[in-house]
């Protein structure tokens, strides 16, 4: 079962079965149509109530949304049969808990502060909870982001990143640890600012959290991570760009495959050239380089006699 976090407690869920390979797909297609959450269950797990029990080889979406109207209007555009049904009011902040465990991406370990486990020797360890702002740390594209920055950091110890819409904290919190220099973590979700700030007390990590627009970060940065969808990466792509410090490296998350040429021509457009594409199942990183700036020739000053 996977579960992508909510910031608001929803009122209705969408239910629909697709072929376990368009899974991750259909759920980004969910977001975008302002889901606050989906989960993923697979046929080991008993669906809920009214539902039918996904076949082999398919999943059981369940996608929550504020409206009726917004619930049936993404079944429509994602071209599904879909039930959709009010949710009874439960304990959002206790439920989403269920099932979450502490994990190792590269040299970072990941620990729920609720559940009480040593990282292994050498590990950066991140004590995180998510509260009410996205990311627990569980899904694909965190775990790319969190190879590639700590491969980053490896290659230029003490860079600075800046890590935009960056939920509870996680991947800026992680850089930190890893030897990051300057951290800055930003975010429109005040709630995700108030959840950053408390996780980076958590873990004394210094981090600068706000809920500045991203043109009003001061920058540039040598390192910029931004796992957000594809849509709002393309809208992004100007802002994105000129944080970026010569020589430096964009990481994008949150684009399923077929959406990484649309991103690259974005980012083309601002002087940034592909380096490095990472995947994981569906979902894919794309690296993004500055060039270094360019030196002078040197002046030589001849003196005549």
């Amino acid at each position: 079962m996977k579960c992508y976090r909510s910031a608001v407690p929803p009122s209705y869920a969408l239910t629909a079965e697709v072929g376990r390979d368009d899974a991750e797909r259909v759920s980004a297609l969910f977001f975008e149509a302002g889901a606050r959450g989906v989960e993923e269950r697979d046929d080991s797990i008993v669906p809920m109530p009214g539902a039918s029990r996904p076949g082999p080889g398919r999943s059981l979406l369940l996608a929550w949304f504020a409206s009726r109207g917004e619930a049936e209007r993404a079944a429509a555009g994602a071209g599904l049969a879909a039930s959709v049904a009010e949710v009874p009011d439960r304990d959002w902040g206790e439920a989403w808990k269920e099932g979450l465990a502490a994990f190792s991406v590269g040299r970072v370990f990941v620990r729920p502060s609720w559940i009480e486990q040593a990282p292994p020797p050498g590990a950066a360890e991140v004590v995180l909870d998510p509260g009410m702002a996205f990311g627990t740390g569980t899904h694909a594209t965190t775990a790319l982001c969190l190879r590639a920055i700590d491969d980053l950091l490896q290659a230029r110890p003490g860079a600075s990143l800046l890590d935009v819409g960056t939920g509870s904290g996680l991947l800026a919190i992680a850089a930190r640890k890893l030897g990051a220099g300057r951290v800055a973590a930003i975010d429109r979700d005040p709630v995700a600012v108030e959840v950053a700030r408390e996780n980076a007390a958590r873990n004394a990590a210094p981090v600068e959290v706000g809920g500045a627009p991203l043109s009003r970060v001061r920058g540039p940065f040598d390192l910029v991570v931004a796992n957000i969808f594809a849509n709002t990466l393309v809208e992004l792509a100007p802002g994105l760009a000129r944080q970026l410090a010569p020589g430096g490296r964009l990481l994008l998350a949150g684009l399923l495959a077929g959406q990484v040429d649309e991103v690259r021509r974005a980012f083309r457009r601002h002087g940034l050239s592909a380096e490095d594409e990472r995947r994981g199942g569906e979902w894919v990183l794309l690296v993004l380089a500055r060039p270094p700036r360019r030196r002078g020739p040197a002046r030589t000053t001849a003196r005549g006699r």
